[in-house]
């Protein structure tokens, strides 16, 4: 099937065959088949490369123009016939990863995330570069129309997200002078972009070059202060302030004495604390903590040895939920009332699965922080992820810990860390469902009950304010959808704002367009805890997400998403499922899901930056419940 035929998207369109470039003909012809590689082996309808190719004013012969030139695509490129197929309403491209750019780039970034998660940070680097290497210039310059065009920023998005990561591993390995003029760059081509800005700022750091990293943060305040009218985020603000105090745990690799901001930087000289002492301290319960009494027993229960045999094992809890439902709040409590119990130890770690501009820890690296704090000296710790586990396991041997792994991305972040000390406890935090962690106790959080909602707005705001308006604290407890998170920033709002009352917040929030607006407070948004979710999608789930936010009704099944999605059933059956674990959709009964109010209103709004997309998946929806009706009203009164 056209073998030593290759296709270069990257860029602007090349097709090359035996290593020659060839002549594709006019826009029509070039529109199409870039338009057909950008969904490789899948099948693309004759309307979308007729959007494709004209935009919204397309002429009365434009399918026809399609059809023309896909014919003309299959006389110049060599074996055509196979490689361009007709698939039912429409075509497609059958290649091999090898022979599309853009799958061989999918491929080496792939190749880079499986090297990180083994340890070999070097090895990642070096398949990042291989994959930024694949790009020639901006993705598919002057091709316009509105399909194309929002597909080059997802594309552009994803290149610079590598490039990020490139950059990061670069400086976690010890660069800093080599960097500075790349970084310079970037900054000059996105010069309101925070992380490659916080980049540059950390390489002159490190370079010695203080005055020059701070003068940094003050062109881009002035920057975004002009175009933006904000300031810069906590996480530049927070690297900025720690410049200026010359702050140790800024220093490079080689000479940082805390490895990822685990732990505090030990002073030289300092002894190490022994095994007897060491204990990563756990955060602070809160004391307005409320509601959440029937998960809290749960949660003590599973973590309580049973006597069925089983208490001389390793106990683990995994509590899972969506964005904001209190995961933290309630494992920390738990592992309060559950301290006592633990005499070897009490650790925590935030994983950094979902923080905002941070990559997840990998597991090498906490493993590492965690043995310097149980007194394992440095020279003694390996690099290699399996040999840290086997002298993190060997080093709690005979030692009853309690270990909590909060904000977890995945399995395969969490499972090296598991320790194998009997009568040890590990709590797990995290926004997925973490069904291959064999041997845990599953917990999933949903959102709070009405009472429990009033009973966190009572604590927050007092009662005297709570019973002067009882009818309003009921509506913002449903107005936040009962989440956790919501409420916290509703209430924290109006605790800032004596003169508001409970009604005028409601009121402001019953704007569904500015509801998500409406829950910032300082550095914590709803919306922005969602994105967190939403980019640990990929591009697939994402474009599907995006879709099934145009639903309208209150739940959906299989059926009326394939018909969002332009699938079949079994495919968004699967999307569901996927997106479920994620949290980011519910269900409530089966084949029936639906979105909490607040996923619904952050994937509309996600959903209107490409309206022609929406528009042709909304069409599809209404075209199915047009035939649903039709064969109902058929069967039901035949004739």
């Amino acid at each position: 099937m056209g073998e030593d035929v290759s296709f270069a998207i990257l860029g602007p369109l090349e097709v090359r065959a035996g290593g020659l470039r060839l002549r594709l003909g006019g826009r029509v012809p070039t529109r199409v088949l870039t338009t057909l590689l950008l969904e490789p082996c899948r099948m693309v309808p004759v309307p979308r490369l007729v959007e494709a190719a004209w935009g919204g004013e397309p002429p009365a012969t434009a399918a026809h123009q399609v059809r023309k030139a896909v014919a003309d695509l299959r006389q110049r490129i060599p074996d055509g016939p196979s490689l361009i197929v007709t698939d039912g309403p429409g075509y497609r491209v059958d290649v091999t990863r090898e022979q599309l750019d853009l799958s061989v780039f999918s491929d080496r970034l792939r190749e880079a995330r499986d090297l990180l998660e083994a340890g070999r940070s070097v090895a990642a680097a070096d398949r990042l570069r291989a994959a930024l290497g694949l790009w020639r210039g901006p993705v598919m310059p002057g091709a316009g129309g509105s399909v194309i065009a929002a597909a080059s920023v997802v594309l552009e998005e994803r290149r610079l997200a590598a490039v990020e990561q490139l950059m990061e591993l670069r400086l976690a390995l010890g660069e800093s002078r080599e960097l500075i003029g790349d970084l310079r760059e970037l900054v000059a081509e996105h010069p309101l972009g925070e992380s490659f800005r916080g980049q540059l700022m950390l390489a002159l750091y490190r370079s010695g070059r203080q005055a020059e990293a701070l003068a940094e943060y003050g062109s881009v305040r002035e920057l975004l202060v002009e175009e933006l009218g904000v300031d810069p985020g906590p996480q530049l603000a927070k690297l900025y302030e720690g410049i200026l105090r010359d702050s140790p745990e800024l220093a490079a690799p080689e000479t940082a004495v805390a490895e990822a901001g685990l732990i505090p930087a030990a002073q030289d000289g300092a002894p190490q604390p022994g095994p007897e002492t060491a204990q990563f301290t756990l955060p602070h319960d809160l004391t307005d903590f409320a509601g959440r009494g029937q998960e809290l027993t749960r949660l003590l229960e599973y973590a309580t040895p049973s006597q069925d045999g089983t208490a001389g094992t390793v106990r683990i809890v995994a509590v899972d939920g969506m964005g904001g439902s209190g995961k933290t709040t309630l494992v920390v409590r738990a592992a309060h009332r559950l301290a006592e119990a633990y005499p070897d130890g009490r650790l925590y770690v935030d994983l950094r699965g979902f923080t905002p501009g941070e990559q997840p820890l990998h597991p090498a690296t906490v493993i590492g922080v965690l043995l310097r704090t149980l007194g394992v000296a440095g020279e003694r710790i390996p690099d290699d992820l399996d040999d840290r586990g086997a002298l993190w396991r060997a080093t709690l041997a005979n030692r009853k810990v309690l270990l909590v792994l909060d904000n977890a991305a995945d399995v395969a972040q969490v499972r090296p860390l598991l320790p194998a000390s009997p009568g040890s406890l590990c709590l797990v935090t995290s926004r997925v469902r973490m069904v291959g962690l064999d041997g845990a106790e599953w917990l999933s959080l949903g959102v709070m009950s009405p009472s429990d909602s009033l009973e966190l707005i009572t604590g927050v705001l007092g009662e005297e304010r709570v019973d002067a308006e009882p009818e309003a604290a009921a509506e913002l407890a449903a107005l936040c959808g009962n989440l956790p998170l919501a409420l916290r920033i509703a209430t924290a709002r109006l605790r800032n704002r004596p003169l508001w009352t409970v009604r005028h917040l409601v009121d402001r929030l019953g704007d569904e367009a500015r509801r998500l607006d409406e829950l910032k407070a300082g550095d914590r948004s709803v919306e922005a805890t969602l994105q967190l979710s939403y980019q640990a999608l990929d591009d697939e789930h994402r474009g599907a997400f995006r879709l099934l936010g145009l639903h309208p009704g209150v739940e959906m099944d299989a059926h009326s998403a394939a018909a969002l999605l332009g699938s079949g059933p079994c495919e968004a059956e699967d999307v569901l499922e996927h997106l479920l674990d994620m949290h980011l959709v519910e269900q409530h009964t089966i084949d029936r899901y639906t979105f909490h109010d607040l996923v619904r209103s952050f994937a509309q709004r996600l959903g209107k930056r490409d309206a022609d997309e929406g528009r042709a998946a909304f069409g599809r929806l209404l075209d199915y419940y047009v035939t649903l009706t039709e064969e109902a009203c058929r069967l039901l009164y035949p004739g």
